[in-house]
């Protein structure tokens, strides 16, 4: 888990900054008005545009929120958390999305063997 941003409570929702190598900017996150039970409880706004949206995280994982953040100049969405913490700076940490790895076993099983 990498650290990109730290966030504070500020009324209903939180504001921060998020600073990567290539961004640096400061970021809302603002209720949303659920249009369903799977809707978002927050919005992430960067001015008055939605960047993303973010659902209370519902694990033993120590985050407040589960955030997905995108952009049309990224190559996929971006998965974070925003974590708790008892000095009320509340990191924002990214998790690198790792591909799983194949089970090959199976694929050694159903090979014929070679010739010798």
């Amino acid at each position: 888990m990498s650290v990109i941003g730290h966030f504070r409570r500020e009324g209903d929702g939180f504001t921060g900054r998020i600073a990567t190598l290539g961004l640096d900017v400061a970021v809302r996150l603002v209720p949303s008005t659920r249009a369903s039970a799977k809707g978002p409880d927050y919005l992430a706004l960067i001015g008055e545009n939605e960047v993303g949206a973010a659902w209370r995280a519902s694990d033993t994982s120590g985050a407040l929120l589960n955030i997905k953040l995108d952009d049309p100049t990224w190559s996929e969405p971006v998965n974070v958390r925003l974590m708790a913490a008892e000095d009320g700076v509340l990191p924002l940490t990214w998790i690198r999305r790792t591909e799983d790895k194949p089970d090959r076993t199976a694929d050694k099983a159903a090979t014929p063997p070679g010739p010798d």
